[in-house]
């Protein structure tokens, strides 16, 4: 009977925490994403930076930020000039 109960407390325990890491990188993604609304506006060639590496080299987010979005699977996707980054599926 222990055996179950431990088990199954493992199993809602996992699923709590994937819970919070998926609502993590999606908090992270947002707030990133609004830094960079605020931010691209003033470079002429936003459309231009394809990489989580470009963004920080050109200072748009922090090296924290880089590591946090490239921990998360997190990518740089583009719409006409506009530059924002999208959560991997299910996150």
């Amino acid at each position: 009977m222990i055996v179950i109960l431990t088990i199954t407390l493992i199993a809602t325990v996992k699923g709590q925490m994937d819970h919070a890491e998926t609502k993590n990188v999606a908090t992270i993604v947002r707030s990133v994403n609004a830094q960079l609304a605020v931010q691209t506006p003033d470079l002429e060639n936003a459309g231009g930076l394809n990489s989580l590496g470009e963004l920080r080299d050109q200072g748009l987010i922090s090296a924290a930020q880089y590591t946090q979005l490239v921990d998360a699977g997190v990518k740089v996707a583009q719409t006409g000039t506009d530059v924002a980054l999208k959560a991997p599926a299910g996150k």
